[in-house]
């Protein structure tokens, strides 16, 4: 933004004639577009000041040189610096698309669409004195819930669609709840619940899985999974005082060929988290973080945790383990060097996987 000196300054010089824009804009350290506006009247026209003279036909008035050799490496130098210009340009502008792009205006819509449900009544049990208070971590990844396997394609072992993957997080949050409030309810409290939420959730668009979705229509796919979860959450939160809930994208939801890491909400995951946060916008003790990133260092219950979808790790003679252990040493190595967010002397208990 200029101030009105500057640009006064700026009309006095295109008036006078006696310098090129590029050495206008050079001179206030502005691009050459800039100052072609403010001659033209289109930036700063509300600002007084002496007209510029009119550009010729043939385009912006020069300095006349009697060397034809010194013309034309003035005309080189131009145009190489509108062509840099224009680079700038259209790199701010893919920025500007991925940080307020589809996904983002999308989820803005869905506020006037998603009738938050109400939240069940607390459930809490009575903690006995002597209970070791720990803290519960649930897993949720690569559901993959509108995808659909019959079972000739796999020689009768499997058969999977969106209603069998209901069934199943019926079941995972009914052995949830058993495991906490029954198995280990006499000797444990768990007053807090994070579920960690690796992304994949949707089979996305990548492989042209949408058109072999249970819905063959993504954006439908994105909005029932996001019920799907938010159902999930709900019948969690009675039995808990407070449940939050992290997630970052996988890649199959991505939009772009390959992984784009400043695209991260560029992605059906994020929309999908976004539309089940909707859903669970009334129930009180239920929290959200959507960072956009492919990544989230937490600190729960003391103890640290890196959260990423895997995706990016490299396998060693098709064994991915070697990519987890060099990728932990990585993580460590940070740690080690001030970047540490976990305290000993405390100790995580894990739900069991679905």
């Amino acid at each position: 933004m200029l101030s009105k000196k500057t640009v006064l300054k700026i009309k006095n010089l295109l008036s006078e004639d006696k310098l090129t824009q590029a050495e206008i804009a050079k001179q206030f350290k502005i691009s050459r577009s800039l100052v072609s506006d403010i001659a033209t009247g289109r930036s700063y026209g509300k600002v007084e000041g002496p007209e510029a003279p009119v550009k010729a036909p043939k385009g912006q008035r020069k300095k006349s040189t009697a060397n034809p050799e010194e013309k034309i490496l003035d005309l080189e130098a131009e145009t190489v610096h509108l062509r840099e210009e224009l680079r700038l340009a259209k790199r701010q502008l893919l920025g500007a698309v991925k940080t307020r792009g589809l996904f983002t205006a999308m989820a803005d819509e869905l506020h006037s669409t998603i009738k938050p449900i109400k939240a069940l009544p607390s459930a809490r049990p009575k903690i006995k004195s002597a209970a070791v208070t720990e803290h519960l971590v649930m897993h949720l990844s690569d559901g993959h819930h509108d995808q659909v396997v019959t079972p000739d394609e796999c020689g009768g072992l499997e058969q999977y669609d969106f209603k069998v993957s209901m069934c199943r997080a019926e079941n995972y949050i009914d052995t949830v709840l058993k495991w906490t409030q029954e198995t280990l309810a006499p000797k444990f409290n768990f007053p807090s619940l994070t579920i960690l939420a690796y992304g994949d959730h949707t089979s996305g668009e990548i492989h042209g899985h949408a058109n072999r979705s249970y819905f063959r229509n993504q954006m439908k796919s994105c909005l029932a999974i996001g019920q799907l979860h938010s159902l999930m959450f709900r019948d969690l939160a009675p039995y808990f005082e407070t449940v939050n809930i992290v997630y970052v994208p996988g890649n199959h939801g991505r939009r772009s060929l390959t992984k784009d890491y400043h695209g991260a909400h560029d992605n059906w995951d994020y929309l999908l988290a976004k539309t089940a946060e909707l859903y669970c916008a009334d129930i009180e003790n239920v929290h959200f973080t959507i960072p956009n990133a492919f990544s989230a260092n937490l600190d729960i219950g003391g103890i640290g945790f890196s959260v990423f979808h895997g995706d990016d790790i490299r396998s060693s003679l098709g064994i991915p383990w070697y990519g987890l252990e060099r990728r932990t040493g990585r993580i460590k190595s940070q740690a080690d060097h001030g970047l540490s967010i976990s305290r000993p002397g405390t100790s995580t208990a894990r739900a069991p996987p679905p």
